[in-house]
């Protein structure tokens, strides 16, 4: 999978416990051995409504507007919180249906979207260098080509 690839899982496990529909976009390539993800969510009462990267906001965010994308609602991706999922794992479930991807983003989304999350305070160390390595490859990868 790609960074800025999102994905619908029925049963994700949410840092409390608890089990529920939820959609989440990944971070980074996969290469390392672990996805890094974020959740998303359509409820905005407590984020700002300016397109792109908020992470200077009280609950760092980056706001996609109804339209700017493929998703059909306004939606945020929450950056006070990161998810980490086995690569082979998360694979396996959506070959076989257990998470459904839903879109990819644009490589300038994606990029705007990954360079955001790598400003929020939230993430580990670890964390961080992954998205950093992911960054660096893709403007690797899109030296002297149009598209990344």
């Amino acid at each position: 999978m790609t960074p800025g690839t999102f994905l619908f899982d029925r049963k994700f496990q949410f840092k409390d416990g608890e089990k529920g529909e939820k959609i989440f976009v990944i971070l980074n390539n996969g290469d390392s051995g672990t996805y890094i993800a974020a959740k998303t969510t359509s409820k905005g009462d407590r984020y700002g409504i300016q397109y792109g990267c908020q992470v200077l906001e009280r609950f760092a965010n980056f706001y996609f507007v109804q339209g700017s994308c493929f998703l059909h609602k306004n939606t945020w991706v929450q950056l006070d919180a990161f998810f980490e999922f086995k690569s082979e794992k998360l694979m396996q479930k959506v070959i076989i249906g257990d998470i459904n991807q839903i879109g990819i983003l644009q490589c300038t989304q994606a990029s705007e979207l990954l360079m955001c999350a790598s400003h929020s305070e939230d993430l580990s160390l670890a964390q961080e260098k992954i998205i950093l390595q992911t960054i660096e490859s893709a403007r690797e990868a899109s030296v002297g080509e149009a598209a990344c």
